[in-house]
């Protein structure tokens, strides 16, 4: 099923990719100017519409295409969006409506239409929220001389770096917006560090991601090249799903794609000596009820904590 999904999606993309090159194969050739304004570009109906652009700044704002509720024919318009280099964007589509097939919203992840496409979207559906990258994203528009519809309206924000530093004995940790929807297009670290002696327990109390597209990676170290512990996604809101470091430090990221999003996840942490860590697990799930649904904790969290002992 993974590998028929696979091929899927490889096809999807390749239809786009025709699409996307029929829409830009004259790109060179049109002119681009952007005007910064609180509102949307101004435009009539004609050739002269090509590439109209605006410049949005600040730490959000609002954005629709020209004369909604109504579309104009031989539209290809695009808003710039820039914050502050230290930030990311985050786009939020409130309406949409499109010739589908035909009229498009494009996203790129950067200044420019040479950086990578992190949307095509067309229809009447509102696809999951984007984020960033950096601090830049062009939007672009592009419509033909047939069917109108009403267009779109979009809203953005500024918003940190997916870096999260944890300093701290415990804690609970979230997916962005949970128990709500996650961002596409995302990669986000947690970086937990606790005393020199100590290890972490880690407990996803709940997680909801597209199974095999959004990833969460568990790291004993403070980087991706430290040994890999656990890796998890899909459906286990009826699980309990237990990692322990070997180490007083975890990175946890979570990668999502450029489509489908969930709920996402919670975790908690446990921070201490391999003996409280086995003393607090025996006391949180030695109750039957509350082990029927872990995720193979029975053998494996007592024998890694035990492994960790052994290590000390």
């Amino acid at each position: 099923m993974a590998a028929l999904k696979a091929v899927i999606i490889a096809l999807s993309l390749l239809v786009v990719a025709i699409i996307y090159s029929d829409i830009v194969e004259d790109e060179n050739e049109e002119e681009t100017y952007f005007e910064e304004s609180a509102t949307s570009p101004s435009t009539g109906t004609g050739l002269e519409n090509l590439m109209l652009g605006q410049l949005l700044t600040g730490d959000s704002g609002s954005f629709e295409s020209p004369d909604f509720p109504t579309t104009d024919h031989k539209l290809d318009c695009v808003w710039l969006i820039q914050v502050d280099k230290t930030k990311n964007i985050r786009l939020v589509l409130v309406e949409f409506d499109t010739e589908m097939g035909s009229d498009f919203f494009l996203v790129h992840d950067g200044p420019s239409t040479e950086h990578p496409v992190i949307l095509v979207h067309s229809g009447n559906s509102i696809p999951p929220p984007i984020r960033s990258t950096g601090h830049e994203l062009l939007i672009r528009f592009v419509t033909n001389n047939k069917v109108t519809s009403r267009g779109f309206q979009a809203n953005y924000f500024s918003v940190p770096h997916c870096f999260n530093s944890v300093y701290s004995s415990s804690g609970l940790i979230t997916s962005s917006n949970y128990p709500s929807s996650y961002d596409c297009n995302m990669r986000c670290d947690w970086l937990i560090s606790v005393g020199q002696s100590e290890k972490i327990l880690m407990e996803f109390l709940d997680v909801n991601t597209e199974e095999d597209y959004d990833v969460i990676q568990i790291y004993d170290g403070d980087s991706d090249l430290a040994p890999f512990l656990n890796r998890i996604s899909g459906d286990h809101r009826d699980e309990v799903i237990l990692t322990t470091s070997t180490s007083n430090v975890a990175l946890i990221r979570f990668i999502t794609d450029k489509s489908v999003s969930k709920t996402g996840f919670a975790m908690k942490f446990t921070a201490g000596n391999p003996a409280d860590l086995v003393q607090y697990f025996m006391k949180e799930y030695s109750n039957s009820d509350l082990t029927k649904n872990l995720y193979d904790v029975t053998e494996n969290i007592v024998q890694m904590l035990a492994n960790v002992t052994s290590t000390e």
